[in-house]
């Protein structure tokens, strides 16, 4: 059965150009055209979206973040996620929701197909733009692209009515792998979902403000607990591992080619002594563990000692090219540093039965604290919501009683501004103003990891909240550029390219006389690239200094090895 979905999608998205003979007989023919187990074949849906999912963010989308380095570019994209998509994905629900929506047996289910179809084309049209939707996987040998504006303003609605149609005493999927056949976690599913969309395209959607009042009137309707969390569960048997697992420890082809913490992390775990660097990630083996330079004072006297001591945590860069133009004197803060002296994910993250998260309450209680913010309702006050986000994902982490000391700290407190460090070139730095908007925004960054890497990049490119640098060794097919900013969308793959009609119709909608990765799409904030051979960076390595203290007695109570290469007084 799953052979005659796929032939059915691949036709439907104009991937082959002419129908076969056997599919001909197959497409009229309905003796011929089995009815297929609907739990099954859903159930392998969902665990398809969430693979899809956990390689994009291996091979792509980590990079994105700024929390995780694994691929080492800001590649844009493949050919296959468009293809699985279509094919795998959207294709099987489209045949299950023809095969059964007029049984009246199957109502509910019917619904939740569609909530599912929805949460797949949110991450298709944020990801390339313009793509096909009203039209898609219908039996035509063409195929059309929907506008951006038009596929989120369908999506909401459709979030909405599928919610409201869903009725809790009825039909529901067994097995469900995502909430256990409890329909009211589905409706809430929907309808935070409904909220992350409205606010993602709340400056080019005119419904977008109305829903998020509508969802933020009846917060019943949104996640209220861990309980609420949709995630994929996996295991260890064969062929039910997690995406990590798989590509990170079963599969892998370069053990030094392993994700790392990166460097900008760092930039907002230190200064605000955030105990999630801990839970995010390992610390290195003392035997790797980086020999960082430091100035150190002495509470015994007057003088300054230059020592060398070895720090537990370390984030890789992007980049540690240096822009031709710069002349940059001196010693990178990185000098001396390998693979090994980079932390690596928590082992957990890459456990074969790790779940993948698609949307978790924290997330839902920042996405609140916006909607409050912007005065679109909300029975707390932003501050309430933040807080109860900033709690949520603590507790998730098994932080619960670090939170309050967290929260006190400038930055983090409401209507304050902190103070963070400069990138190691010193051209960006982890400052969180005083704006309350910032620190909601920040905080849900920090919540993405490690399966959010998508929304990430879609609440940066909304908001573009973060102060990122520029990767300055990219790939030369990429950009003839000596540097390269995150992109703003991925390029079609290669198959869309060969309807040519079809090619040309999605860059006229996408508005692009070229098929850009820097196209900004339209819920983007505005942006101006920069041109960064211009900029005037200098050496800064404070984001890896004072790690214990700022005496030399520090040291020592920590138990720390050092060695002193100077001593001189204080000028």
């Amino acid at each position: 059965m799953k052979k005659i979905i796929y032939i059915l999608s691949f036709m439907a998205i104009g991937m082959l150009s002419s129908c076969t003979k056997d599919f001909e007989e197959i497409n009229t023919n309905p003796a011929q055209f089995l009815t297929p187990d609907a739990e099954p074949v859903f159930s392998s849906t969902v665990k398809r979206t969430a693979d899809l999912m956990g390689n994009n963010n291996v091979d792509f989308l980590w990079e994105y973040t700024h929390i995780i380095n694994k691929s080492g570019r800001y590649n844009g994209g493949n050919d296959s996620y468009w293809q699985q998509t279509y094919v795998e994905v959207l294709g099987n629900l489209k045949q299950l929701r023809e095969l059964y929506k007029n049984n009246p047996g199957y109502a509910n289910r019917i619904q939740i197909l569609n909530i599912w179809e929805c949460y797949v084309y949110a991450m298709m049209v944020g990801t390339y733009g313009p793509v096909p939707y009203s039209k898609a996987l219908e039996m035509t040998p063409s195929v059309e692209y929907d506008d951006e504006n038009s596929i989120y303003a369908s999506l909401l609605s459709r979030l909405k009515a599928a919610s409201d149609a869903i009725v809790v005493t009825g039909d529901k999927f067994s097995p469900d792998i995502l909430y256990g056949g409890d329909l009211t976690k589905w409706k809430r599913f929907a309808n935070s979902l409904r909220l992350r969309l409205a606010l993602t395209v709340q400056l080019n959607i005119p419904a977008a403000q109305e829903t998020i009042k509508e969802v933020m009137a009846n917060e019943t309707l949104l996640m209220s607990s861990d309980a609420d969390n949709a995630k994929v569960i996996y295991s260890a048997a064969e062929g039910s591992e997690s995406p990590y697992f798989i590509k990170l420890l079963k599969n892998v082809t370069n053990p030094d080619q392993m994700p790392k913490m990166s460097d900008y992390a760092m930039l907002y775990f230190r200064p605000y002594k955030d105990p999630r660097m801990q839970a995010y990630f390992e610390a290195v083996a003392p035997a790797n563990q980086f020999v960082i330079t430091d100035t150190l004072s002495s509470v015994a006297d007057d003088t300054l000692r230059v020592v060398n001591y070895k720090i537990p945590y370390m984030g890789n860069a992007k980049s540690t090219f240096n822009i031709p133009t710069w002349n940059l004197p001196g010693l990178s803060p990185f000098n001396g540093a390998n693979v090994n002296s980079y932390s690596n994910l928590q082992s957990s993250i890459l456990a074969a039965a790790h779940p993948f998260m698609l949307m978790d309450y924290a997330e839902v209680c920042f996405m609140k604290a916006e909607a409050r913010e912007l005065g679109l309702g909300g029975a707390k006050t932003s501050e309430q919501y933040y807080l109860d986000g900033i709690n949520a994902n603590f507790s998730f982490w098994g932080l619960g009683n670090a939170a309050a000391a967290y929260t006190a700290g400038n930055g983090i407190k409401w209507n304050t501004a902190g103070k963070g460090y400069n990138n190691f070139w010193g051209l960006v730095n982890s400052d969180i103003p005083q704006n309350n908007m910032a620190k909601i925004w920040v905080q849900r960054w920090l919540n993405y990891y490690p399966d959010g890497a998508y929304e990430a990049w879609t609440l940066q490119r909304r908001t573009n909240n973060l102060k990122l640098v520029p990767h300055t060794n990219p790939a030369s097919a990429v950009l003839n550029n000596p540097f390269q900013e995150i992109p703003d969308r991925w390029e079609y793959p290669v198959i869309a390219e060969r309807n040519i009609e079809a090619y040309r119709q999605a860059l006229v909608i996408l508005g692009s006389p070229q098929d850009s990765p820097e196209k900004a799409l339209k819920f983007a904030a505005p942006y101006v690239h920069r041109n960064w051979s211009l900029a005037q960076p200098f050496f800064d390595a404070r984001f890896e200094q004072k790690w214990f203290g700022n005496t030399i007695q520090d040291l020592t109570a920590a138990g720390v090895t050092y060695t002193i290469v100077n001593k001189f007084l204080k000028p």
